[in-house]
């Protein structure tokens, strides 16, 4: 049975700058946190399998709590689409759901209650306490739900193996942020003491204008919202989480075609490197940043040792926009993991030596 203890709760969407970044990190870091995957298909994939075989290449045998990604839209009629599409039916989804659960032994099931009745929640719930994993109650902020229902039931069952995860959504925080979540927190603490609770955010920018020739760096906003809540519910069993350093599927179209940037993660921000004015590609950006002070403190992790050989011009560096999130995720996830540790520094500089 997996238990929810002290651990790192990133929230990752089946992408493949997210799966790459995971199925980068060593193997001792990937079981000290407990990943929430959002399952979609998988590119184009047509059978709904591809993602599970993704996932597992990625993080190996290692358990995951797992919900559907809501951000995915498809209107195709290509057998993944459909199936996903059947997980999220009003009638029959709560139990495709359970089911395609069972089947993944190492999955953890978040436990579907948007537009579900008492009954259908109930069923997850029973369901899941057959297969004996524990079950997870995740609240989006953004979204509505039967709050009262749903918390009755958690009463009910809370001496089973339980966890709240509190996804306060994408965006900076604010205090009506902190208000919403402390609500939901009292909720839960007022049943039980003992109750575990996850408090997750995202607010990785989407515009990135102000960030030119390195003007600021952005703060890791779901640490600020974790830090100003640890004041009030910091003697409870209170967890970290996040998105990864990544942001909700966008359908809108965007812009123009994204420049060139290296982002390079810290404990509390981002450092942004790109200029418009100068032009700079992956590999100025690169320079750049490892001309950094807080690149000294750098990890060395496969993020890091990509950015490094771009800098140095070297083959098989960042080329694409798609592999320098990668690249930032990689860094974001084994700093995050390792918060209140302190990183050994890198060895002196020498030879240059591939670490991939």
């Amino acid at each position: 049975m997996t238990q929810f203890i002290d651990r790192y709760y990133p929230t990752i969407c089946v992408r493949r700058a997210e799966m790459r970044a995971m199925e980068k990190l060593p193997a001792s870091e990937k079981q000290k946190m407990l990943p929430i995957i959002l399952l979609a298909p998988w590119l184009n994939s047509i059978s709904f399998d591809n993602t599970v075989a993704v996932i597992s290449r990625s993080v190996g045998d290692m358990p995951i709590i797992v919900d559907i990604d809501r951000y995915f839209r498809s209107e195709s009629e290509l057998p993944s689409r459909v199936f996903w599409r059947s997980l999220l039916d009003k009638n029959q989804g709560h139990i495709n759901w359970m089911k395609f659960v069972e089947e993944n032994q190492r999955y953890i099931p978040t436990i579907q209650t948007l537009d579900k009745s008492e009954d259908q929640v109930r069923y997850q719930i029973n369901k899941a306490i057959e297969m004996g994993r524990g079950f997870v109650f995740r609240f989006e902020l953004e979204r509505s739900y039967d709050i009262t229902l749903i918390f009755n039931i958690i009463e009910e069952y809370i001496g089973n193996n339980i966890l709240c995860v509190f996804d306060a959504g994408y965006g900076d925080p604010t205090e009506m942020t902190e208000r919403n979540v402390s609500l939901l927190i009292n909720r839960l603490i007022a049943i039980s003491p003992e109750a575990r609770f996850v408090v997750s955010a995202s607010s990785f920018p989407n515009d990135f204008s102000d960030f030119d020739d390195f003007a600021e760096s952005k703060l890791i906003g779901s640490r600020l919202l974790f830090a100003n809540l640890s004041r009030s519910y910091g003697n409870y069993r209170m967890f970290y989480g996040d998105w990864a350093s990544t942001k909700p599927r966008r359908y809108d179209g965007g812009g123009s075609r994204p420049l060139p940037r290296i982002d390079y993660p810290t404990k509390g921000s981002w450092i942004i490197a790109r200029s418009k004015e100068e032009g700079w590609d992956f590999e100025d950006a690169s320079k750049r940043i490892t001309r950094l002070p807080e690149w000294k403190d750098r990890p060395i992790v496969w993020g890091t040792g990509m950015i490094e050989k771009t800098a140095s011009g070297l083959p098989g560096g960042i080329s694409t926009g798609p592999e320098a999130i990668a690249c930032r995720v990689n860094i974001h996830l084994f700093l995050q993991n390792n918060f209140n540790t302190i990183v050994p520094p890198p060895p002196p500089q020498g030879k240059w030596i591939d670490p991939i």
